[in-house]
């Protein structure tokens, strides 16, 4: 019998962003192992259809960036296609790694499930609410912006008259199909509904990678705050007895170990995505700002304001991941503190040596990065964010 009866309205509840993105793009894990046929085919289905939308916008797109022949055209595609690319990156990283993240899932189900008590449930919501929230603006910022960029931004420019007095329907992402006529209809429209829906799915892998963030890096707050008040409980009623305060004591290395083991997971299994997802905006960012330069001196108010939209967008983004994993960091070192401040040397000499490996295993880095290279906090914000503002100088100053 579980401590905590509603469990499952609770998991249903912290999930209910996240999984719906993930359901879209077919790779959202099932915690209970059963899988229907018809459940495994819709699946399958749904994948093939994200790889097909994903390369049949990203590879025309690649072979116009190799044929066309105008400097600030290629450096303007260079976003689009970095971001294509990125979003296959941590897609395939969500399908192989479906089983790591099947089991971060299961790890906060029991979490769930075996709850201290109603004020450990209601630290562990309070801090789920703040996932949620992060995964939701997430949402709205990304499906926002890709869709003013994919619509608005190329039904604006209106029809386009050439120096050779062609008229041509500009697409959301340009790109080069060989003997096919993209602008003969109904071709024109299928193009161009295949560029938007291919845009639906590369802003639903970044908000799928961000409502996991968001899910994983939450919960693992809320377990340290139940990990604190723990600790402040040992000593709670002075000189108790002593088998109850080796149950104590076993209670509080056991929640930390297993604080511990989860963080070790969920690193293993979105490093590499993090890694991607910091390395392509720093590029995609310096990108964007000198194409805002370019449409301001051009006087295209529209593409500049799209552009500063996209530019915001993922500058959000960047900094929702670093807001995470600076919130685990925060919440780790106030652990370390509460542990620094027990009254060990009240207690029998064996049971004191407990309490200081617990201090020092208290004391050791909790923290998320990107590949192990990078960690997220809000350092490595203003290093993007500094890094960005550096290449973007370098970009004007070369290509001026």
């Amino acid at each position: 019998m579980p401590n905590n009866e509603r469990y499952e309205d609770d998991i249903m509840y912290i999930t209910k962003v996240t999984r719906n993105v993930l359901y879209i793009l077919g790779v959202w894990p099932s915690l209970d192992g059963r899988k229907s046929i018809g459940g495994r085919i819709c699946r399958l289905l749904l994948i093939i259809i994200s790889w097909l939308l994903l390369y049949c916008v990203l590879i025309p797109g690649f072979l116009f960036w190799l044929h066309e022949k105008r400097t600030r055209i290629r450096i303007q595609m260079l976003p689009l296609l970095l971001f294509g690319f990125m979003a296959i990156g941590k897609y395939g990283n969500l399908i192989f790694r479906e089983g790591q993240i099947k089991r971060c899932l299961q790890h906060i189900e029991e979490d769930w499930k075996n709850v201290i008590d109603t004020d450990a449930r209601n630290m562990m919501i309070k801090s789920a609410k703040t996932g949620r929230r992060l995964v939701t603006i997430c949402g709205i910022f990304m499906y926002g912006s890709g869709v003013s960029f994919r619509t608005i931004l190329p039904l604006s420019k209106g029809k386009l008259v050439t120096a050779q007095n062609i008229t041509i329907k500009p697409l959301p992402c340009p790109g080069y199909f060989f003997s096919f006529n993209a602008q003969a209809s109904p071709t024109y429209e299928m193009i161009f509904a295949m560029q938007f829906f291919s845009g639906l799915i590369t802003f639903s892998i970044t908000t799928a990678v961000c409502g996991l963030t968001a899910v994983f890096a939450m919960h693992a707050c809320g377990q340290l705050k139940i990990l604190m008040k723990l600790m402040k409980h040992l000593f709670e009623e002075q000189w108790t007895e002593k088998h109850d305060m080796i149950r104590k004591l076993a209670e509080v290395v056991e929640y930390q170990i297993r604080i511990r083991s989860f963080l070790q997971l969920v690193e293993r299994t979105m490093q590499q995505m993090y890694l991607i997802e910091l390395m392509g905006s720093t590029i995609i960012v310096c990108i964007l700002g000198y194409c805002i330069i370019m449409e301001w001196e051009n006087s295209n108010g529209i593409a500049m304001c799209s552009y500063f939209i996209t530019f915001t967008t993922i500058m959000i983004i960047v900094f929702m991941f670093c807001y995470t994993g600076e919130q685990l960091t925060s919440q780790a070192e106030k652990v370390a503190n509460t542990s620094c401040e027990l009254e060990w040397y009240r207690l029998p000499d064996k049971t004191a040596r407990s309490i200081v490996l617990v201090m020092i295993i208290s004391n050791l880095p909790t923290k998320l990065t990107a590949g192990k290279i990078v960690d997220l906090s809000f350092k490595t914000f203003a290093d993007v964010v500094k890094t960005s503002m550096t290449y973007f100088n370098i970009l004007r100053n070369v290509t001026d």
